[in-house]
């Protein structure tokens, strides 16, 4: 199996860098003044348009990122922020004709920096869900993560759920999928990592596991050798994640603005490259929509 991702260990390790630092003093009145009337400029803009229009008005988008979740969004060997998410965000900002400024913050903080009016989106693989789509309007997608079975590479005796019948799936006891294997004749070999999952799939004392796209390849980034004895038999029914970018509720100018910018990216090729570039395949349609 080849590698998905195409990044660093050390920029898989790189959970604890950086977070910008903000520091600030108008040294005159006049330039304290100068900000006041733009902020008060681009406040009355976004009352009068709304989002789109305070956007255009400040020539910025500010995307809220964690900035700790590759390859999405994280800081490479040198310390720059980069990933899908970071790439993404400056051609959609481009196409919207303004600079894309990220501010970094928890997972937990991003969605609420949105009510806030902190930031005026959120790019950081946000998975569309019932709960958040009544908070939220959300893009069209441009990146689907589903669940794949995992074996080995020279096993050819599964190639879909009806084959996993007496099999041995490795897995932490808490995984959700796990009623899905019961019920298709799956026996579960308890552990409690990925990494360990992989191993009993290696050695033959499990026949599978089941994994998504960038666990899988945080293990491969660190255990190349790995990368030719694994593949993928199939996707597991029901586990597709739909990535897209959430905005306040209503703002149909800016969800409009953001989906047509999202369109010509699709099209002119840019979404695909960018998901080869960071996930080694093209990511950006559902894994069942063939």
């Amino acid at each position: 199996m080849k590698r998905i991702v195409k990044k660093t260990a050390a920029a898989l390790l790189a959970f604890t860098l950086t977070a910008a630092v903000f520091s600030g003093c108008g040294s005159t009145a006049s330039s304290a003044a100068s900000a006041d009337a733009t902020a008060e400029s681009t406040f009355a803009a976004s009352a009068e348009g709304g989002e789109l229009e305070k956007v255009k008005a400040a020539g910025k988008l500010v995307i809220g990122v964690e900035g700790t979740y590759p390859p999405f969004t994280y800081h490479d060997d040198s310390g720059e922020l980069t990933g899908l998410d970071i790439e993404l965000g400056k051609a959609l900002a481009e196409k919207l004709g303004v600079e894309a400024e990220f501010q970094e913050a928890a997972w937990d903080s991003l969605l609420i920096g949105i009510d806030s009016g902190r930031f005026d989106t959120v790019i950081n693989s946000v998975s569309i869900t019932d709960e958040r789509a009544e908070k939220y309007d959300f893009s069209d997608p441009y990146y689907y993560e589903a669940r794949r079975v995992v074996v080995r590479a020279d096993d050819d005796s599964i190639n879909g759920p009806e084959d996993l019948n007496g099999k041995k799936i490795a897995t932490n006891t808490t995984n959700a999928f796990i009623p899905w294997y019961e019920e298709n004749g799956a026996e579960v070999v308890g552990i409690d990592t990925s990494a360990e999952a992989i191993d009993l799939v290696l050695s033959g004392r499990a026949d599978f596991l089941g994994i998504s796209v960038p666990v899988l390849n945080a293990y491969l980034d660190e255990h190349p050798d790995a990368a030719d004895k694994l593949k993928a038999a199939f996707v597991i029914p029901n586990s597709e994640d739909v990535i897209a970018i959430p905005v306040r509720k209503g703002e149909p100018e800016f969800l409009d603005a953001i989906n047509a910018a999202l369109a010509e990216l699709r099209e002119e090729g840019t979404l695909k490259e960018i998901s080869e570039k960071y996930l080694g395949g093209d990511y950006t349609n559902s894994a069942y929509s063939n």
